[in-house]
C-alpha cells in the first residue's frame, strides 16, 4: 500500500498517461487498516452498522490519511476476487469478510469495472446500499464496503488531478463524486 503523501509526489513527477501506466485504470482507496492480527482463520463477525457509516464518512474527509490499495496488473477482461483469504487478489484481514466476499470484474474495450457479491455474511454494499446478489458498474467516486472495510473507487485519472489539488483545509470533503 502507498500512502497519499507518498503518491503525491509520484503524481507530480509523472504525466496523467504515465501515472495511469503506474497504477492501472482505477484504484481503491482506503483507511489505514485497523487490527494487525491475522483474522483469516476466525469465524466471519457481523459487520456493525456504525462502524461502516463511520468509515464511508472517513473517506471523504481524511484524504491525506489514506493508502492507495495495490492491485494486481489488469489484462483486458479481469475478474480480481476479494475476500480474507490469503489468495484473494484483494486480501482484507478483517474478520467482517468473508473468506469468499465478491468479485470486482474490469472490462478495458468497455472502460469499466463491476462488482458482484457472492453471497458474503455481511454482504457488499455501493454508495451505503445493499447489493445483494445483483452485478453493479462502478463510478467514479463511488463508495465499496465489503463488510466493515470501505474503498473509495476513483478513476486513476480523477486521483492524479486530486493529487495536484494539494492538501485541503481539514474538514471539507476531499473530493466530491459525480
Amino acid at each position: 500500500m502507498l500512502s497519499i503523501q507518498e503518491l503525491r509526489s509520484l503524481g507530480a513527477s509523472l504525466s496523467t498517461g504515465a501515472f495511469r501506466r503506474q497504477l492501472g485504470p482505477f484504484v481503491l482507496i482506503q483507511r489505514t487498516p485497523g487490527r494487525p492480527v491475522s483474522a483469516v482463520l476466525e469465524p466471519t463477525r457481523v459487520a456493525a452498522p456504525a462502524d461502516i457509516e463511520r468509515g464511508m464518512l472517513s473517506l471523504l474527509f481524511e484524504f491525506e490519511e489514506l493508502l492507495i490499495t495495490t492491485l494486481p496488473p489488469l489484462e483486458r477482461m479481469e475478474e480480481l476476487s476479494v475476500g480474507r483469504l490469503p489468495d484473494c487478489d484483494l486480501f482484507l484481514d478483517d474478520a467482517s469478510v468473508s473468506k469468499r466476499h465478491a468479485v470486482l470484474n474490469w472490462n478495458e474495450p468497455q472502460g469499466r469495472c463491476s462488482v458482484k457479491d457472492l453471497g458474503s455474511t455481511n454482504g457488499t454494499f455501493l454508495n451505503g446500499a445493499s447489493l445483494a446478489t445483483r452485478e453493479a458498474t462502478l463510478k467514479d467516486g463511488d463508495i465499496l464496503s465489503f463488510g466493515n472495510v470501505q474503498f473509495w473507487f476513483l478513476v486513476t485519472d480523477t486521483l492524479h488531478a486530486r493529487l495536484h489539488q494539494g492538501p485541503k483545509a481539514s474538514g471539507k470533503p476531499a473530493f466530491r463524486g459525480s
